[in-house]
């Protein structure tokens, strides 16, 4: 039955984009439209940046590569795997994701999301930016998956927020029910600290945190603001344990069947404005910490040498 729900699933998904594609990618002469889906608000730092490569890239190139974005995944009720089966078949163009749940097609992205091996931000995204995001790139490749280079748009670094308690050491997570995405290493992490992970997409939270399904969550700071998680938590604590982002990724089908100069405006155009972006929301994060406080929200910072020596306890590394 769960194999059938997900056939069921993916069939409505490639569905929705057959239809939207009535109009043919090259609508006019030498003109190709396609569609760029992330999951954040219409509001959001991902919504605006995002919008704002594919206008030049729009204007750079006279109209011949002609991308929409699609907020909140366009509306469709199914997680980010599924949609990530319909980039690498070729039916979407643009997606951006978290690098833990594209390692479910290769393993080598789940480097961005280990816990406490970046010591800034800013360290993180030299080396997706670097060598490290060209390796990633091209062990992606062979799976359908295009990695468009300086893509690595950045969330901040991940806290834990919580609804009822504060987490002041490791100690306070046992039988602490987690929210996390569909990455195993998310899962990995929370059970070797003795939580209970609980999968649960994105499009979800909200009902589930209001509803107490789970106890809490890790995400950023600014994530918390733009999508008024303050309105069922009241604590989060400053671990600082994971860089969270999304990189902007494309079918790679679609990819190669770009003339180079197509290609070449998307990569410069992302290589111009995620360095703006990611100022932007490493100034917004540290303005949110104030602005959350005046809401209400209790902030601590817990003992981090405590998951430190709960994680060297296991094998989680």
């Amino acid at each position: 039955p769960l194999r059938l729900r997900t056939i069921h699933r993916l069939a409505l998904v490639r569905l929705y984009l057959w239809v939207s594609t009535l109009c043919p990618r090259r609508a006019r002469a030498q003109s190709i439209t396609a569609r760029q889906i992330h999951s954040q608000p219409e509001t959001s730092h991902l919504h605006i940046y995002l919008s704002k490569i594919w206008d030049k890239v729009r204007e750079e190139t006279n109209g011949r590569l002609d991308v929409t974005v699609f907020h909140q995944n366009s509306g469709l009720a199914v997680g980010p795997t599924n949609i990530l089966d319909t980039l690498r078949s070729g039916e979407l163009e643009f997606y951006t994701l978290n690098g833990n749940i594209i390692s479910r097609s290769h393993p080598v992205t789940d480097i961005q999301g280990i816990p406490f091996a970046f010591p800034t931000a800013e360290h993180a995204t030299r080396l997706w930016d670097g060598a490290l995001g060209a390796y990633m790139a091209e062990e992606l490749a062979p799976t359908g998956i295009r990695l468009i280079p300086y893509g690595g748009i950045e969330n901040g670094v991940k806290q834990i927020i919580t609804i009822d308690k504060p987490i002041t050491n490791a100690s306070d997570l046992e039988g602490f029910r987690m929210r996390v995405p569909n990455g195993q290493l998310f899962v990995d992490f929370y059970e070797s600290l003795g939580a209970e992970p609980a999968v649960i997409n994105f499009s979800d939270l909200r009902d589930a945190l209001a509803a107490h399904s789970v106890d809490g969550l890790e995400n950023p700071l600014v994530v918390v603001d733009d999508n008024r998680l303050y309105e069922t938590c009241n604590y989060i604590a400053l671990s600082n344990h994971q860089w969270a982002g999304f990189n902007m990724i494309a079918s790679e089908d679609f990819w190669q069947s770009l003339d180079e100069d197509l290609r070449e405006a998307v990569i410069r155009n992302a290589r111009r404005f995620v360095p703006q972006q990611r100022a932007f929301v490493r100034t917004e994060n540290a303005r949110f910490e104030r602005d959350l406080r005046a809401r209400g929200m209790v902030f601590n910072t817990p003992d981090l040498e405590s998951f430190r020596e709960r994680l060297s306890d296991t094998n989680f590394y």
